[in-house]
Parts: structure tokens; sequence; C-alpha cells
């Protein structure tokens, strides 16, 4: 979130990779299935730093929620199901972790694991487009519409 003469968030710039960490996975998922096992491994390693990474960006996306965004604003009902979405599709990766951990050195990704990141990565697409709706509404909000507006 920013605003006029103010520095990008810290979440700004984190919010990315975890979206493409848990994409790579879902790409080598996808690879998987005629690459073989070297792939199912790439997919849960990248699986994990997406957890990592969101952890993160989680934080910074509370700090903005609290912090930055003004109370009663619509960039703050936004950022709330943003923050839902995020934390759906947290739960979705942490559940294709654990199911993929079970099975370590498959020859292809479980249907499990796969139809978890499937919609995972289905709902880091809603959340994004959420968060640039946050974006562009603090933006709109706290900016001057001219140079003249003083």
């Amino acid at each position: 979130m920013t605003t006029e003469g103010a520095r990008p968030s810290l979440h700004t710039l984190l919010a990315h990779v975890p979206l493409v960490v848990w994409g790579m996975s879902f790409i080598f998922d996808c690879v998987s299935f005629f690459g073989g096992a070297p792939f199912v491994e790439a997919a849960l390693f990248n699986v994990a730093a997406g957890l990592v990474a969101m952890l993160a960006a989680g934080a910074s996306e509370a700090r903005d929620y609290f912090v930055r965004l003004p109370p009663g604003s619509s960039a703050r009902r936004i950022a709330r199901w943003q923050a839902l979405a995020n934390l759906v599709a947290t739960a979705l990766f942490v559940a294709s972790l654990w199911l993929r951990w079970a099975v370590r050195g498959a020859p292809s990704t479980p249907r499990a694991p796969f139809v978890l990141s499937a919609f995972g990565v289905a709902i880091l697409g809603v959340a994004g487009y959420l968060g640039g709706l946050a974006d562009y509404a603090l933006a709109a909000t706290t900016r001057r519409r001219s140079p003249d507006d003083r």
C-alpha cells in the first residue's frame, strides 16, 4: 500500500515471492507427469519455500493493515478479503506439503497435492487482484487530484 510522498510498503515488495514460488511449484507438478521424480522434489521444495516467504509477506501485510490503512476505508475492507484469501491459500499449501512429504520420491505428483496446489494458485490469483484493488483504493483516496490541489 502506498500514499503520496511515502515509500512503498515492504509488503508490496514481498507479496510477489510466495505467488511466484508457489506458481513454479504448480508448473513443476505439471512437468512431473512427463519428467519424473526430480520435478516432484522441486515442487515440494518450492511449496516449502513459499510457506517461508508467506510468513514474511503475511507479517508485512498485517503491519500495513493496522498501520497504513485508514480505519473504515474501502482499502481496509478489501484488504480483509485479501488476507482471508491468502490464509485459505496458505492452508491449502500447508496441506499439500504435508501430503507431499508422506510420498517423497514418487515418480509423479500424486493427485491430492496437485489439486490442492491448483486451487491454492487460483486463490492466490484472486488475492493478488484484491491486493491491487486495495492499493488502488488507498492511492485514490489519499493522493492529490492535481498539482494545484494543496
